[in-house]
Order: structure tokens, then sequence, then C-alpha cells
């Protein structure tokens, strides 16, 4: 019902056709197909029929008699935080839990949640919408209240309360983070309050004369150190002394890109000896005691003090066909699977949505010789993206231990979201981490990362355009803002119509030398098509191929990119490429020249100079990026003769 009907005809020599209802010829139905109007309850039983003619005369078909149907009633179902399970589900009797209505509604359904805030993971059947009601603030909370304070020292409060023995702890007050206790002191996940490491330090232990006299034993340090700190690393503490700690980080392999050494950034962790600043906790899984120094030394029963209980606020393994839309998610993520499809996550605001702090080589790597610690966690933090035809679409998400969104599977697509504020803990998890074949990453803007905004391993035939990636790299050296490693082949992947800008170290040091780079093709990856990007203001190499003793980056071709920027670092660059084989760099309009390295054969460079075409298909009017509010950056400075207009180059901040 509601739908039209199609009436076809097929016949040898026809000239002439007349379709008829209930025997009466239907106007201007003259045609070898009739479409009837939207059917009705009232045309169920009609007869209709056609009569087809040619100079030899006339016939008249059979009758066929139309059948109407009423259309299927789309079942809406409401949920309220005042409302009962045992409810019939209605807007006036709402369920209680978006689980019941999930798990209860038939495919097709939609389930329309009311304002307010709901503890709890949601599993759902397939195909079925889960949407906030009329745009209403529905949060799904991963966290709990900690209730039940007492003193236990000075401004320090204890709590019981079981939270997990690992390190995935988070403890909130409001929707603000706290920090786990830490020495030295200090909140910001970017712009870390690092101490030093002095002269005599080794794998072993770490001198600082400014180290607080108390005993750190059986704490917990993590580390950025190392001639190319490419990635942070962690620790025990396994005895305390005056102005050292001995400290095993298990994993030797590392050096020296990543090790403790003079001069290297630290900070001590997990001990309740370090418990001395507002904002700052501290958990005894062993007593099950939560201690808590609130802001302004407030007393917690007094204020909205919680901690993380749950780390799925949607679980789609599995699912196919679900949608949830305009939901707001905290302390939790969603996480899908290889048998996840079609699935599809619209105009959700996630923040927090996952946390660790602890970097352990794998069992398989136990000295770290394959940079294993460089990989925890990477696949399975953010929002989780596998299975085929997935969607995640004009949604933000912010504030990630480790990645933003962690794609996988085929026939994915990221567009249109805002990713800021992720892996802050510094390892190369990503803003999107992307493995996988056949993917689309479109549109989004990524800001704010310890390392990369795009992380490509293992790919082909991937889609990456439009995007607006900067200020990454902010935890790291030896990287980019798109970076590929390593050894990969990926044919077929496109990086095209870009913008990769503001690479800038935080704080100087070590490992100033290796490169911040607005991409990176690293460790002889090959099948890159690179064009009509636009990278301005990185601090070392705007573009960067990197080969190795072993390997061979064939089959790059960087054509048609410009990159406005005359600052001593803004080359495109080629390094340790001994054979560039099939690799072009050709046509990118520049004003500093391609610094070819290679100790081998020449790669094949022609005309990048500021006359070269460069990114001709992008213009002022081109949407680079999300396009909703927190989506604006500047837009890219213009080459102008020989010369660059606007083009600022942040100097790093000095060490601690």
């Amino acid at each position: 019902m509601g739908e039209p009907a199609i009436f076809t005809v097929a016949a040898a020599g026809a000239q002439a056709y007349q379709w008829l209802k209930n025997g009466a010829p239907i106007s201007g139905a003259t045609q070898a197909t009739y479409i009837s109007p939207p059917s009705s309850t009232g045309d169920s039983g009609s007869s209709f029929s056609v009569s087809v003619s040619n100079y030899l005369g006339q016939v008249a078909s059979s009758p066929a008699t139309l059948t109407v149907v009423p259309a299927a009633s789309i079942e809406v179902r409401f949920v309220a935080p005042s409302g009962n399970d045992l409810n019939a589900g209605t807007i006036d009797q709402p369920y209680q839990t978006i689980q019941h209505c999930a798990s209860t509604i038939g495919q097709g359904g939609t389930c329309e949640v009311r304002a307010g805030t709901y503890r709890e993971t949601v599993v759902p059947n397939s195909n079925i919408t889960i949407s906030a009601y009329h745009f209403e603030t529905v949060v799904v909370d991963g966290s709990d209240p900690v209730t039940g304070w007492a003193l236990d020292h000075g401004s320090v409060y204890k709590a019981k309360v079981i939270l997990n023995s690992d390190d995935t702890n988070q403890v909130f007050v409001g929707s603000d983070m706290m920090t786990e206790a830490r020495w030295p002191n200090g909140d910001d996940l970017f712009y870390v309050n690092w101490a030093t490491a002095a002269k005599g330090t080794t794998g072993s232990q770490i001198i600082d004369p400014k180290l607080p006299k108390v005993d750190w034993t059986g704490a917990k340090v993590h580390l950025w150190s190392g001639q190319d700190p490419f990635g942070n690393q962690t620790g025990k503490v396994t005895s305390s002394g005056t102005g050292r700690i001995g400290i095993d980080v298990g994993q030797a392999g590392t050096c020296p890109f990543i090790c403790p050494a003079e001069k290297g950034y630290y900070y001590l962790y997990g001990t309740l000896n370090a418990l001395d600043a507002e904002r700052e906790w501290f958990y005894d899984a062993d007593s099950t005691t939560l201690y808590f120094f609130a802001p302004g030394g407030a007393d917690p029963n007094q204020i909205d003090v919680r901690s993380k209980q749950r780390s799925y606020a949607f679980d789609l393994r599995g699912k196919t066909g679900v949608t949830v839309a305009n939901i707001t998610i905290f302390a939790s993520t969603i996480i899908t699977d290889e048998a996840s499809s079609q699935n599809m996550v619209d105009r959700i605001n996630a923040m927090y949505v996952s946390q660790f702090t602890d970097l352990p080589p794998a069992a398989d790597d136990l000295n770290g010789a394959s940079f294993s610690i460089l990989d925890v966690h990477r696949k399975d933090t953010g929002i989780m993206v596998n299975g085929t035809g997935n969607t995640i679409q004009n949604s933000k998400i912010a504030y990630s231990a480790g990645s933003g969104i962690a794609l996988s599977g085929k026939g994915n697509v990221l567009r249109n979201n805002l990713i800021e504020n992720v892996d802050y803990v510094g390892d190369y998890a990503s803003g999107i981490d992307m493995d996988g074949d056949n993917n689309t990453v479109q549109y989004n803007t990524i800001l704010t990362v310890g390392r990369q905004g795009i992380y490509i391993q293992g790919v082909m035939n991937e889609d990456i355009s439009y995007n607006n990636i900067f200020n990454g790299m902010l935890l790291s050296r030896d990287g980019g803002e798109i970076y590929a490693c390593c050894n990969q082949v990926a044919a077929g992947t496109r990086i095209h119509h870009n913008w990769l800008h503001d690479t800038q170290a935080l704080i100087g040091g070590q490992g100033d030398s290796f490169p911040l780079s607005g991409l990176g093709i690293d460790n002889g990856s090959s099948g890159f098509q690179v064009d009509q990007n636009v990278l301005w203001d990185n601090k070392k190499y705007n573009i960067l191929i990197n080969g190795a003793t072993s390997t061979i980056p064939n089959n790059n071709h960087i054509a048609n990119n410009t990159i406005p920027d005359s600052s001593s670092g803004a080359h495109i660059g080629i390094t340790l490429v001994q054979q560039c084989t099939s690799t072009s760099i050709v046509d990118n309009k520049v004003v500093s020249d391609v610094t070819d390295l290679n100790n081998g054969n020449k790669c094949m460079l022609s005309n990048n100079q500021s006359t070269a075409p460069g990114a001709t298909e992008m213009s002022v009017s081109t949407q680079v990026g999300c396009n909703f509010s927190g989506c604006a950056s500047t837009r890219p400075p213009e080459i102008t003769g020989d010369s660059v207009t606007s083009c600022p180059v942040n100097p790093p901040l000095t060490g601690p």
C-alpha cells in the first residue's frame, strides 16, 4: 500500500498499447509498461489488462488482479530514565534502559531515547535504529558515581570502590578527567611537566638530584627518551635512593633509539607517595581503596566524582544494519568486529573513549627488539571500526590514550568527523589508525595528537582525501601528520586533496634532528599516489620518502602538490633510498629545493618549483576537513612568485 504497481507486456510486432482498469481504458497508458499511481486499499481486487494492436488487428491480454497489502508500520519504542522496562515502551510509558528496547524491538524498528544519562553497555539487535528523541541530550556513560568518602589525611580522602586492577582506570569530576598521581605534578596531556634525567642515567637507573626524598620502589616510570624517541616507554621502579631510582623497562632491544638516557624526559606514577596535589588520585587494588585530592581541596562527598566502569557504550560485534545517532558517549566507546556490516554511527559526541597508561612489550618480544611497545592498544582503542560497509560520520571524538578511530576491514567509510586530543600516551596510536582495504577517509579534521594524525599500515586501495590534519607529533619524533610504514605495498592507495600542516615540536631536546613532516612514507613503503595536497609549516620535511638498506620505495608518485613554505625545513626529502625505480616526484609547486640524499640511483625529479602547476584542484572554495562547530582552522598561505605570504613557523619550547 502506498506504492505504485508496475505492469508490463511483451508483444512482437506491436504498434499500439492501451491499458485498462476493470475494463475501462486508462488515460495516457499507451506504452508497453504501465506504472499506476500509489495504490490504496480501494485498489485491491482491481483487474488490469492491456489491448495490443498492429496493422493485422487487435488482441487483449488476460486480466491481472491487483492485491494491495497494507504497509508494515515502523515500530517505534521509547526509553527514558524515569521509565520501567516492564512498561509498554510508548512515549507515555517508556522503557528505562536502552538495552531493553534494543534487544526486544523488531527489525526496522527505532528506539527513541529521551534526555538523560544511561549507565549501560548496549548490545542491540541487528537492523534497528537507536537515536535521541528530537535531538534531546542523551548520554551513554561508562562511569559510575563514587560515594562514601572519608578523610584520610590533609585534603586527601578515600573511598571503597572496585575498579580494574590494570592500567585502564579513570576518575572524573563532572566531565573533567582527573590525573593519576605523578611526580612532577601536572595534568596537561600534551604539555607534560617532565622531569629530566641527569648524567649517570642508564638503562637500569635514573639519576636526578631533584627527586623527592620518598621511597619510589614499586612505582611506575613513563619515559620519552633516547637518540630517536619515536615512541614512549614505561617500566617499574625497582629501588629508590637519594637522587636516584633503579628501573626495569624490560626492553633493552629498543636501545639506543628508545631507552633511558641522560637528558631524557620522564615522570613517575602508580604510587600513593606521589599524591600531593589537587586533582590527583591513586587506586590501591589490593585494598580496593581510591584516594583522591579533589579540586580546591573540596570534600568529594559534595561534588560529582565518578570512576570508569564500562569499556563499551555500544557493542556492535556481529551486528548488521544498526544505526546509532545523536548520542553523547562518555568514558566508553563503540566496538565492531569482522562480522559487523552496514552499521551507521552518525552525529555522536564521544569523549574519553579509551584509557591506558602502560606500554609493555608483547609476549613474543620481551626484550623489545621488534618495538612491540609501539603497537600497544593501537588497534583496540578509540571507536573500533571493522567488518564491511560500516560508516562513522558527522561525529566528534576526543580524548583517547590510544587511537581516535581504529579502522580495519573493507569498504568502511569515515567522513566529516572531528578527532582531537588522542594518543596522549605517546605510542604509535593515531587520530585514525588505518588497516584493511578499500576504505574511505574523507573530510575529517584531526588535531592535537601524540604521534601521527593518520597511520597507514598494510593497506591497499584506500582513499584518504579532503582531510585537515595538524598539530600532531606532540609526544614523538621521526614521523608525520600522515605516516606510512614499513616496507608495505599500498597498491591503489591515493592520498589527495588534504591539508597537512603545523607539525612543530612542543619541547626541544632529544631527537630534534629527526623528521617532523607533513607526510612521511618510511622504510621503503611503496605504491602510494600523493597528489593535490597542500602542506606547510611542518618542522622538517613537508614530504619525506625514506628508504632503508634492505627496502626499495617503489612506485610512489608524488605529483601536483603545493608547499607554500619557505622555512629551512620545508623541503620534499628523499633519504636513504638505494633504488628509486619507478618512484617519481613531479610538478610540485614549491619554493624550496627537493633534497635528494640518495647514495644509489637518483629518483625521477621533474618541474618541482614555484612555477609548477601544484595542487591545481585546491581553491579557496574547496572544503577540507569537517564542516561543523570546532572544525575551523587557518587556511594555507600562498606562493607569490618565489616567496610565501603568511607562513608562521613556531619554534619549539625549551626543555624543562
